[in-house]
């Protein structure tokens, strides 16, 4: 009679019950959604810090551009295109710099794979979508650039750009 107790109180556990494993499925895919919003959140701010990276880096070497050879390059925005070009000489004779690098005949376009959901909102340089720098890597008139909800101001005279 004791060997019969002892097999009825022995209970082997070779495994886990549905409910465990329905439970760690459900708690799996809770987490893997937080993840997937958040990674896609995030990759929305390196995206549009990239773009912001280029747009301030362009402004720099077109500066520089200006300066040492000395003339006058302007940089035109296009909010519809959500691009950007670099052109050389004054006004009146300005042509593309087709040999910009990373450009397309000297179009910048931020409507890539990479940055598709980078937009420029606006550009206001006095009224104009145009930021000038003369020969002496001065500027005609400072204004800003809004990509997405971040703006990139560059100061008159110096051309020095923030961002706010």
């Amino acid at each position: 009679m004791n060997k019969l107790t002892t097999n009825i109180t022995k209970r082997t556990s070779n495994g886990f019950s549905l409910m465990e494993l329905i439970v760690v499925i459900v708690l799996i895919a809770i987490f893997a959604t937080i993840a997937m919003t958040r990674t896609r959140t995030g990759l929305s701010t390196i995206r549009e810090q990239i773009a912001i990276d280029q747009v301030t880096s362009d402004i720099d070497l077109v500066r520089s551009m200006a300066f040492g050879m000395h003339e006058t390059m302007t940089i035109v925005f296009s909010v519809n295109e959500d691009s950007y070009a670099i052109f050389k000489g004054p006004n009146n004779s300005r042509t593309a710099v087709e040999d910009y690098p990373h450009s397309d005949n000297g179009v910048i376009s931020l409507d890539n794979s990479n940055l598709r959901e980078v937009d420029i909102k606006s550009v206001d340089f006095n009224g104009s979508s145009e930021l000038q720098f003369l020969p002496l890597g001065d500027i005609n008139s400072g204004g800003s650039i809004s990509l997405n909800d971040k703006t990139i101001t560059v100061q008159p005279i110096t051309g020095k750009w923030s961002i706010n």
